[in-house]
């Protein structure tokens, strides 16, 4: 008697040719590329010029790049490997993003300025939990450092797609709350704009739910 069977394999086609890996294919490029972050980020945290800043530099990349064998750029929401186009429009997208990361760490600077001298000090410190829809995790982790690098809020923690942010004012997270930050950050690795997040308040580490759901209703 026959029977009718349903097989589902993962395995790669059983073919003489090699299939490229997602994660290698186009590695020399997005190397070079993740290079060029770091430099950029280093110079402009350090702000100085000079072969023993040159060589810690040097070293502290070397560093990342062995650490971190994974790429960024490699695409997240499929796994096609990147054109050409898609690189040069994922460096327009970088360079838009440190401008808007400049001048917002600039304006930030000067509004928590005026919050420390004002007489009253109008501070009202919270922590805000959210989520986010990026899929790359490196386009999360560079969510949560650019609301570390902006003053006047600092991520606590990031686990999978929540964050924990603390505020020195509900004012103070604006660029996140309107989904300023991430739209600057996605795009550069192919991720889709997103709509303000819905975010939790809370005023202590005490009242902050572990569950990843309850801590967003």
């Amino acid at each position: 008697m026959a029977t009718n069977q349903r097989h589902d394999s993962t395995d790669p086609p059983s073919s003489g040719g090699k299939v490229a890996s997602p994660a290698r294919s186009g590695g020399a490029g997005r190397t070079v590329a993740l290079i060029v972050i770091l430099s950029v980020f280093w110079f402009i945290l350090s702000g100085r010029i000079g072969l023993q800043y040159f060589i810690f530099m040097a070293a502290s990349i070397a560093i990342v790049l062995v650490a971190n064998p994974e790429r960024p750029f490699a695409g997240s929401t499929d796994r096609r490997r990147w054109g050409l186009a898609d690189r040069l429009r994922s460096t327009v997208h970088l360079v838009r993003y440190l401008v808007w990361l400049i001048w917002n760490v600039l304006k930030a600077n000067v509004e928590v300025a005026i919050m420390i001298l004002h007489p009253r000090m109008p501070i009202r410190p919270q922590l805000m939990v959210f989520r986010t829809t990026h899929e790359n995790p490196v386009s999360r982790v560079l969510v949560a450092n650019s609301m570390t690098l902006t003053p006047g809020t600092i991520t606590v923690d990031l686990e999978e797609d929540r964050y924990l942010v603390h505020a020195i004012h509900p004012a103070s997270a604006g660029a996140v709350t309107g989904s300023g930050l991430q739209n600057a950050v996605g795009p550069i690795f192919g991720e889709a704009d997103q709509p303000p997040p819905r975010v939790s308040w809370y005023s202590s580490f005490s009242h902050v739910p572990s569950n990843v759901e309850e801590g967003l209703l």
